[in-house]
């Protein structure tokens, strides 16, 4: 996956929405749908990534859910992370982007390892 300026936006975006005041912040559904669907344009043209569109696609679906199903939504956190993670430490990846990546898979995990 290499950083374009969809991408990098994207990032820059999450980053943003999960960091208040140097604390994790939580974020709403709704909000979280709009993060998400600017992934899914960031993302659209890499085959290289097809795994985490789906998840970020079931994430989507899964937030939208009534009621939401809250393990199903933190095991998809925890999987997005650990691919995220991956993702950051890949040959192929450089710069800013890498520390960014590492940011959003913490923050991922975080929000995956709640009860």
């Amino acid at each position: 996956m290499g950083s374009n300026n969809l991408e990098e936006q994207a990032l820059d975006n999450t980053l943003s929405a999960f960091r208040h005041n140097g604390h994790i912040a939580a974020i709403s559904p709704e909000q979280g749908i709009k993060l998400l669907d600017s992934w899914l344009q960031a993302l659209q043209g890499d085959p290289n990534i097809d795994q985490i569109k789906g998840q970020l696609g079931e994430l989507r679906t899964a937030l939208q859910a009534t009621p939401p199903d809250d393990q199903y939504i933190r095991d998809l956190l925890l999987s997005l992370a650990d691919k995220t993670q991956a993702v950051a430490e890949d040959a192929d990846s450089e710069g800013t982007w890498t520390g960014g990546l590492e940011s959003l898979s913490k923050i991922l995990r975080d929000f995956g390892s709640k009860s």
